[in-house]
């Protein structure tokens, strides 16, 4: 899919971190692996500390708070939201839309349109797809997209598969209608084919068959036998992004006719530094341009990542400059979003720890 839309921009990033942080050094008691194992998955993947949010936390929850904390600072006026989209893999119920929960708990007025959407690494670009689309009804004021997850409660940290990278953030990211009329270009694509290469294979509907049970618990998913958690076919994923993934960006900034280095920044999804910074290598674009440094402060925190990297590397800088940008989001689906944007002159670009 391609599509093209003018006239609108990110206004604002609001990024809610969980208060409990672990460090990669008290990792390692946790695992089977050798110091010198440690070490070397420490320095090629970049992994120094991560946050999870408390057992008793949930996505509403944190993103009701963080509202809030907009409303009484003034840099959000709740009459001013027409919608409200919720990316998460985390929702608080599978009935009603945790967006509705949201809405009730702000007591916002009842004509907000309101919907959640199921998104992992490509939550935050394909939210923001739901979010230009809602804002070419001109009576739009501003859409509140809400991305993140609670997924590593009760984390496993003798899990070396998926634990150390994993993370959790809930970002709020306020898109409206502007003045000026500057493309945007959207391009999606997905591999469906490839889905059970990350998969999150309990939780819903579907019984897992004996036959899927022991294929997510084999070594090439990393020889964990617990189905409640995520499982990556690692090699297959890394595959992916190496090999597929680059071709996408091409054809993405080939739609939008800009050459790479015109733009300032890659915003990308960071499953892990190794990743991001051989990305950058494999589409010849300078590393200095290509933040990889969100899984070494934060932790993958899925659809959260690209507005993490966003305000945890630009904002001091964002509020009065522009920068001409690439967002791209890439992974479980498999799939892949990307975006060319401008982006710049927020209202506010804040990181808080909170008490979650």
């Amino acid at each position: 899919m391609k599509t093209i839309f003018y006239g609108k921009k990110i206004s604002g990033i609001l990024t809610l971190l969980p208060e409990t942080e672990y460090t990669f050094e008290d990792d390692m008691k946790y695992n089977n692996l050798s110091e010198k194992q440690n070490r070397k998955l420490q320095k090629t993947m970049g992994y120094d500390r991560h946050r999870f949010f408390k057992n008793e936390t949930y996505v509403s929850k944190v993103a009701v708070f963080g509202l809030n904390n907009m409303f009484e600072k003034k840099i959000l006026d709740k009459n001013d939201i027409s919608a409200i989209v919720v990316s998460t893999t985390t929702p608080d119920f599978l009935i009603p839309a945790t967006s509705n929960l949201i809405m009730s708990e702000l007591d916002l007025d009842n004509s907000v349109f309101c919907m959640d959407t199921n998104q992992q690494c490509a939550g935050f670009t394909n939210g923001l797809l739901q979010a230009f689309m809602l804002l070419n009804n001109k009576n739009m004021k501003k859409v509140v997209l809400i991305t993140g997850d609670v997924l590593a409660k009760n984390p496993d940290r003798s899990n070396t598969s998926s634990y150390p990278l994993a993370g959790d953030a809930i970002c709020i990211t306020i898109v409206e209608n502007c003045d000026k009329n500057l493309p945007i270009y959207f391009h999606s694509i997905v591999d469906a084919n490839l889905y059970d290469a990350l998969v999150l294979p309990s939780m819903g509907f579907r019984v897992v068959t004996e036959e899927e049970r022991q294929k997510f618990a084999s070594a090439k998913y990393g020889g964990y036998d617990y189905l409640p958690c995520v499982h990556m076919d690692g090699q297959a994923v890394f595959q992916y992004v190496m090999q597929v993934v680059p071709k996408y960006i091409n054809e993405t900034l080939e739609f939008a006719k800009v050459n790479k280095d015109e733009l300032d920044y890659y915003f990308f999804h960071q499953p892990n530094k190794f990743m991001v910074d051989k990305l950058a290598q494999k589409i010849n674009v300078p590393s200095e341009k290509v933040p990889s440094n969100v899984v070494t402060f934060y932790g993958n925190s899925n659809s959260s990542t690209i507005p993490v990297a966003i305000c945890h590397n630009t904002k001091n800088e964002i509020i009065s400059a522009t920068y001409s940008s690439m967002l791209a989001g890439f992974g479980a689906g498999l799939s892949y979003s990307g975006i060319v944007m401008s982006l710049g002159e927020f209202d506010f670009c804040e990181m808080l720890i909170t008490t979650f």
